[in-house]
């Protein structure tokens, strides 16, 4: 066929051209899998397209060294991607077609127009061998080998900076070089402003002033202050708590991650920490004494201040919620006065100040039980979700299992059907593995594994087989308790600005758990809710913490969800929320509260009847509401109303 072309049209096509045809067609196709250019009509970004050409000019110059060849021949270039992306587009649109049937055609499509290409540059190469000589020779080859590289290295950061960029803004080779230590504590959440945001990004709200103490005393001056000028008080640590409890409204807020210090007795094996201290801080210095954190959220960037406040829970199916490991509290209280409570001699307040929100004082220091650093033996179950449970309780009642969850496939294709066990076992070994508690640098792989999975269902289902088949083959056999629980979390961070991910999570009985996911898909559904992830976690029954959300033993569903910043989709997912809070009301299982508060306050009331009695305390010990936030406001009146 490229026979009959005319001969200026046939002189077009040149190594140079088919190599950029090439290269700017399989990076198009790979744009159209992932963004389910089959499944909706959709279009390139003009910024992506811009980084394309950049991109495909700094190879094209490197390996040919061509000014001009490449000035003249991109612009045909783009046109030609361009005609090839809207045939995608067409065939995207042909419902007629099976799913299989449109990537078939558009594979084969890719296939012809690049094997055109590649014929006609054939046709062309006789005439044109003496000017590509010297390029195809070897000693030519070794000349551009090093213009290669530096055009790859920075074709990558430039990738790099404009796709998977964080707010930490540390992208320059974190991602790619394992580090001893980053400076700083990691947040998702953005920078401290007076304009105050979470990790949600959807709760701002203006405080009159931040201050950071540093000492107890820089505390008790606070709340003193804050009296003197009749002004409440909000606290944050990492402010990843998406329900607004660690925001305020014209409050002086209390930036609490400066008052951090971590001291181990090796005589009671308790730990003191500082609010402000991260669990990564407490692990390093733990480390030293070959003992590890009881409790604490999956990852180790969040502050004890802040776990202590929501009283979290973790995944060891041996140990309880956060409150059953800590042996005594040191509280700033409404009178500015330090105070220290325990189970046993001031078991009330101890009781409602851990899961308590923040709003009976300031946690100043925690002195927390400790475990051993022992040696786990890592493996992976695949199973049926409708197994998975049954397989959990069953783990979960071995006291040599120390860690224990699972995840839930969200592809269309297996959604909530499959699911993988993550089970860690006391391991019978003589050395324990050297800590790693710096594994948030070394997470580039994770970040486009996300990415891709946050763009389109083909990208759910390559992260799921990912997780299936390659997460064994690079999951070390054996690790330490502190490396086990100490999980990346920066590669969550989402460049895109027009969306959000939000972070729920349920506490359903063990009796009503299979139900529950039948009903949960149905609602999801239902409402058109993007699902990113599913978690599923054992949660022991707490009686110790006055406001708890496991009365009795339940699983914990840590779920999240992408939401796109705009009004309708907000009310979606509050409209989705709000009906599921009924439906968990029904089974007697409850939400956490440090997520979106999207419940209404009839619906708190009712599945949080103690909140009652925590609100009689307040008004005791804190009868002024020196202590407040952007929840307890919101949530006020019925409070209030219901103590009453």
């Amino acid at each position: 066929m490229c026979a009959f072309w005319p001969p200026p049209l046939r002189a077009i096509f040149t190594p140079l051209t088919c190599m950029l045809f090439a290269s700017g067609s399989i990076i198009l196709s790979l744009e159209w899998f992932f963004s389910d250019f089959f499944a909706e009509w959709n279009f390139l970004a003009l910024p992506l397209w811009l980084l394309l050409i950049v991109l495909m000019s700094l190879v094209a110059l490197a390996v040919t060294g061509q000014w001009k060849g490449i000035a003249l021949t991109l612009p045909l270039i783009i046109i030609a991607l361009y005609a090839l992306f809207y045939l995608l587009l067409g065939i995207g649109a042909l419902v007629i077609i099976s799913v299989s049937g449109r990537l078939l055609l558009a594979f084969l499509i890719i296939t012809l127009s690049n094997g055109g290409v590649i014929q006609a540059t054939r046709m062309q190469k006789s005439a044109r061998q003496r000017r590509y000589k010297v390029d195809l020779h070897k000693r030519a080859f070794y000349k551009r080998l090093p213009h290669a590289v530096v055009a790859m290295a920075l074709s990558s950061l430039i990738v790099k900076a404009t796709l998977w960029d964080d707010p930490s803004k540390r992208w320059l080779l974190a991602d790619l070089i394992q580090k001893e230590d980053v400076p700083g504590k990691l947040t998702l959440a953005p920078p401290l402003a007076r304009l105050l945001d979470d990790a949600s990004h959807l709760n701002a709200s203006y405080v009159a002033e931040i201050r950071s103490p540093r000492t107890v005393a820089e505390v008790i001056h606070a709340v003193k202050d804050a009296q003197a000028n009749r002004r409440s008080i909000s606290l944050s640590g990492i402010r990843h708590s998406m329900g607004g409890q660690a925001l305020g409204m014209n409050t002086l807020h209390l930036d609490m991650t400066y008052l951090d210090t971590v001291r181990y007795n090796p005589t009671d094996q308790i730990v003191s920490v500082g609010p402000g201290a991260t669990w990564k801080q407490v692990q390093t210095v733990l480390a030293q004494h070959g003992r590890a954190v009881r409790v604490m959220q999956d990852s180790n960037i969040f502050t004890v201040g802040g776990a202590l406040s929501v009283n979290a829970h973790g995944k060891d199916p041996q140990y309880g919620s956060l409150i059953e490991s800590v042996s005594s509290l040191s509280v700033v209280t409404a009178d500015g006065v330090e105070r220290r409570y325990d189970p046993i001699h001031t078991p009330e307040l101890f009781s409602a100040i851990i899961g308590g929100y923040g709003l009976l004082g300031i946690i100043t220091e925690a002195h927390l039980k400790t475990t051993s650093n022992n040696t786990y033996a890592f493996s992976l179950i695949p199973i049926q979700t409708h197994d998975v449970i049954a397989t959990m309780e069953r783990y979960s009642k071995n006291p040599k299992i120390r860690l224990l969850e699972a995840h839930l496939s969200v592809d269309q294709e297996h959604f909530l059907s499959e699911s993988l066990i993550y089970a860690y076992a006391e391991a019978d070994t003589r050395t324990t593995p050297k800590d790693e508690l710096a594994g948030e640098n070394n997470i580039w792989l994770r970040k486009v594994v996300f990415q891709l999975s946050r763009a389109s269902n083909f990208g759910k289902i390559f992260r799921w087989e990912m997780e299936k088949r390659v997460g064994p083959l690079v999951e070390p056999a054996t690790l330490s308790r502190n490396t086990a629980m100490a999980v990346p979390v920066r590669f969550l961070q989402n460049p895109d600005p027009t969306t959000t991910d939000i972070l729920q999570e349920y506490f359903i009985p063990v009796r009503q758990t299979n139900a529950f996911l039948e009903n949960y898909a149905r609602l999801l559904k239902k409402h058109r809710i993007l699902l990113l992830n599913v978690t599923i976690r054992k949660v022991l029954k707490d009686t110790s913490a006055l406001v708890s959300y496991a009365q009795e033993d339940m699983y914990g569903f840590v779920v999240y969800y992408k939401v796109q910043h705009n009004s309708v989709e907000k009310e979606k997912l509050n409209a989705f929320t709000r009906e599921l809070f009924d439906y968990l009301l029904s089974i007697k299982a409850t939400y956490y509260l440090c997520y979106g508060s999207y419940y209404s306050p009839a619906q708190l009331t009712t599945m949080y009847p103690h909140l009652s009695t925590l609100i009689a305390l307040k008004a005791k010990y804190d009868p002024n509401s020196l202590f407040t936030s952007v929840w307890f406001e919101k949530n006020r009146d019925a409070l209030l109303s219901k103590h009453a």
